[in-house]
């Protein structure tokens, strides 16, 4: 996530900046006190979109499979497209909006983000339908890496904290709100629309944020320009689509020969993405990825452990809300409220986290990935035990392990990998890694859900009791076998060097909120680590002497 601040701070947008590097972007100019308190408003509500955007369709696989008539690949797709599009442009949405304004970026995210909205709510078929999303997305990519520039720029000290502290909770109402909203619209089918509208619901929203934003937002002016690499970003979005979309389509085609093929052609293209990326750095200029981090082993791990970690809970959420509903014949609002145990043990550990962080280092990794393992073990067994009749609210205390680690994991995994990185990449790592988190969502969806299409689960007519148990059994027992992995990868993490690592404001004893603020930003695609440390170092209330000073350069801050 790109953050702009004045100063040697500069901002961060996943990537660590040559010398040449443009100067900062000019704050928000905003006079009038009531003023600045419209335009944290307005990111806020943004906030709600991007997030619930995303919740949101979780919950409507099964009605728009059922009235679009359309096979289980391509309602999964309606779900991961719009991960997919996000994590492909959020760097390069940060980089837009440092080089071109925060707020001409914003706003034109928003005009897409609800075009794209009200697209989808009134999409005659399913490939209008997936286009929109893919729209939503891009849109969605080009508005979050703003929000928290424009709070940076328009509050100072203690406001500044308030208002950060706004935001976090604005991203878990949206988790949870989203699920519930959208649950109750598809529930009601008003007018006979179903799915319809849990997406229009947003366009007003969307079409209020854009109004208010247009009045109370000033303009800002870019002092400089800077290398965009939209040919890395086409390269990695090409190497994304053919690893994602025969997981998507390929059960439904039966396998055929070109989904191996596009598996195939996926290597290719990655080593030609990550070529390119290497001459960029040979002329100088500012690369989407730098592959030399791949040479630390605090990164080649790190990444790997955040993709696996990442399909795994949201492989858990999507598949679970869809057994809740088809399998077990819950409505959508019920299911809603049934994983909500999740949400609540996220939260609570959440704040509890930065107090365990600077005792046990490392270990919360540890013990964050033992509850999970436990989390998905137990529920297995409960499905296993439990046979024909196994209810939702059975799998309540599971569902609570699963939050509890959520919490403990999702906050220290940036800081503790980028202790064991060099300090003149910490901004490129900061950004790279957050991306691999989203990437991670999306396949999620995709691998996940092609467990459930190989054993015979669909989100439509005929879809029986005993095949969703048996499937969402395969799916845990999988989505266990890969938290074992990424346990085991957490022992190859190299030990921090330090106890409180400067590069993660987790580490500065800035209280409960900033747990849980932190671990919800990193949930939806946060990229400025080492900004925030920044923030909090600057206007909160941390021991002097500590090392950390105000002329620390960009790429160390990140």
């Amino acid at each position: 996530m790109t953050l702009s601040a004045p100063g040697p701070a500069r901002a961060a947008s996943g990537v660590a900046a040559p010398p040449a590097a443009a100067a900062p972007v000019a704050p928000l100019a905003v006079t009038a006190d009531r003023t600045r308190w419209f335009v944290l408003g307005v990111g806020l509500i943004c906030t709600f979109l991007v997030v619930g955007g995303a919740s949101i369709a979780n919950l409507a696989m099964p009605s728009l499979q059922q009235t679009l008539h359309v096979g289980f690949g391509t309602a999964q797709f309606v779900v991961a497209g719009y991960g997919l599009v996000y994590a492909v442009f959020l760097i390069t949405g940060g980089r837009l909006g440092d080089v071109s304004g925060r707020r001409r970026v914003l706003l034109g995210g928003l005009v897409l983000f609800t075009a794209a909205v009200l697209v989808s709510g009134l999409a005659p078929n399913a490939p209008v339908l997936i286009g929109a999303r893919l729209v939503q997305g891009f849109g969605a990519a080009l508005i979050y890496p703003q929000i928290l520039s424009i709070i940076q720029d328009t509050f100072e000290g203690k406001e500044r904290n308030f208002a950060l502290g706004l935001f976090g909770a604005t991203i878990g109402v949206a988790i949870v709100a989203g699920q519930l909203i959208g649950g109750a619209l598809i529930q009601l089918d008003l007018g006979g629309l179903a799915w319809r509208p849990a997406f229009l619901v947003l366009v007003p929203i969307g079409a209020a944020a854009l109004v208010t934003g247009a009045r109370v937002m000033a303009p800002d002016r870019p002092a400089g320009r800077d290398h965009i690499d939209l040919a890395g970003t086409g390269l990695l979005g090409t190497s994304l689509l053919l690893l994602v979309l025969p997981l998507l389509i390929g059960p439904g085609a039966g396998w055929a020969w070109w989904t191996w093929a596009m598996f195939a052609a996926a290597v290719p293209m990655f080593a030609l993405f990550v070529r390119y990326e290497g001459s960029l750095v040979r002329r100088g200029r500012t690369p989407l990825l730098r592959p030399a981090l791949f040479r630390q082993r605090a990164f080649a791990v790190g990444t790997v452990i955040g993709v696996l970690y990442f399909i795994t809970i949201v492989g858990l959420a999507v598949y679970t809300s869809l057994t809740f509903q088809v399998g077990l014949g819950l409505d959508p609002l019920q299911a809603g409220l049934a994983f909500a145990p999740v949400g609540i043990a996220f939260f609570l550990s959440s704040l509890v986290v930065p107090r365990l962080v600077p005792r046990l280092g490392r270990a919360v990794l540890t013990i964050g990935h033992v509850l999970l393992l436990g989390g998905l073990l137990s529920a297995w067994l409960t499905a296993h035990l439990a046979g024909p009749g196994l209810t939702a609210w059975s799998l309540g205390l599971p569902l609570l392990l699963v939050g509890t680690a959520q919490g403990l994991t999702m906050s220290p995994l940036i800081g503790i990998v980028l202790t064991g990185i060099r300090p003149e990449d910490k901004g490129s790592a900061s950004g790279a890694l957050t991306t691999a988190f989203q990437i991670g969502q999306a396949l999620g969806v995709a691998g996940i859900g092609t467990v459930f299409s190989m054993l015979g689960a669909h989100p439509g007519p005929g879809a029986g009791t005993d095949r969703y148990r048996i499937a969402f059994q395969a799916a845990l027992f999988l989505m266990a076998g890969l938290t074992l992995v990424s346990l085991l990868l957490v022992f190859l993490l190299p030990t921090p060097h330090d106890s409180r690592p400067h590069h993660h404001f987790l580490w500065l004893r800035h209280g409960r909120r900033t747990g849980l603020a932190h671990a919800l930003y990193l949930l939806t695609g946060g990229h400025a680590v080492g900004r925030l440390t920044h923030w909090f170092h600057h206007h909160g209330d941390h021991p002097q002497g500590d090392g950390l000073t105000a002329g620390r350069s960009h790429d160390e801050g990140t």
